[in-house]
């Protein structure tokens, strides 16, 4: 255990307990949600997916010593050299940026990484899935980590990489107005182009938090790995809702889902880039992925961080 420190061992025990007791997983208290942030953030600081975590833990059932060997090794294999090694403390986001960002709730950050970075993770994504990029048949095969347009599949070199941006995480700190933030170790998505026999698998215009007032200021992200235009499955969204929300929510009839409303009655735009590019919204805003309707598959990385202080609301609606 000597390759963690004492706070990590104490707050993954307190995870690994939780899952042998699942009745602990759902108590609703501060102390709980505050503890289930530590575990979140530990977890994410150790290059860990919450995801494979929890999955390892129900399926080998694995004693507490075990869990950290698991940990270790985890760390050990995925040690390799970061391949940014940017050091600046200089902001990234322009006042013109800002200004945009205010108005819309959206920020496009140009070339984040080099066009040979996002190969190299077209590569680690297509080995991944036992796919070849020159052959389409080979594009639509089904694989256990692939559900709809998402892939549990996080833990390699380049994705490491890519999270390493000092790009990115300025543009975070600066629109949280905060060093104080942690990066998650999220998944990536690959939608190929629709055919007679294959439709578009993502999900309608939706949101990924409750919406239940008042929605806290978070944010999310995404890095197109391929260029995407507006027929390649670009990310969608409705700029400026994040300064609607409040009163259109409370303008809606008793009784009415205000998530298919959003679908009824909100017209989301394309966001266009290039690989290399990062896309940063406000999660107050309704946003989607698009069915690709061009010739090659659209690939995203996930990329979020978040307050160390973030807690998400207990009821969802």
């Amino acid at each position: 255990m000597s390759k963690l420190t004492i706070d990590e061992i104490n707050i993954l025990n307190k995870l690994w307990e939780s899952v042998r007791s699942p009745r602990a997983m759902n108590v609703e208290s501060h102390d709980h949600e505050q503890n289930w942030n530590k575990q979140v953030q530990t977890l994410y600081s150790l290059g860990l997916g919450m995801e494979e975590t929890i999955r390892f833990l129900y399926h080998n059932n694995p004693s507490f010593d075990e869990f950290v060997n698991w940990i270790c090794d985890f760390k050990s294999k995925n040690s390799e050299k970061e391949i940014f090694n940017e050091v600046s403390n200089e902001n990234v986001l322009t006042n013109e940026d800002l200004t945009f960002w205010k108005q819309n709730g959206y920020i496009i950050l140009k070339n984040v990484i080099s066009r040979e970075q996002c190969l190299a993770t077209q590569k680690a994504i297509f080995d991944f899935l036992g796919m070849d990029r020159k052959d389409p048949s080979s594009w639509y095969k089904s694989h256990p980590e692939k559900r709809g347009l998402m892939v549990t599949f996080s833990n390699h070199q380049t994705l490491n990489a890519n999270r390493e941006s000092h790009k990115i995480r300025k543009a975070y700190e600066q629109l949280y107005e905060t060093t104080d933030i942690y990066k998650t170790i999220d998944k990536i998505s690959f939608n190929p182009p629709e055919t007679d026999k294959y439709y578009f698998l993502g999900s309608k215009l939706h949101w990924d938090v409750s919406l239940s007032l008042p929605i806290p200021f978070c944010l999310q992200g995404l890095m197109y790995l391929t260029d995407c235009n507006e027929i390649e499955g670009a990310f969608h969204c409705v700029p400026g809702f994040h300064l609607e929300i409040e009163n259109w929510l409370n303008s809606l009839p008793k009784g009415v889902n205000p998530r298919d409303e959003a679908l009824r009655l909100l017209n989301p735009i394309p966001v266009k880039g290039q690989a290399g590019d990062f896309i940063i919204w406000h999660q107050a805003l309704p946003h989607c992925a698009t069915a690709n309707t061009g010739t090659f598959p659209r690939l995203v990385q996930y990329l979020t961080y978040l307050p160390k202080d973030n807690i998400s609301s207990k009821i969802w609606s």
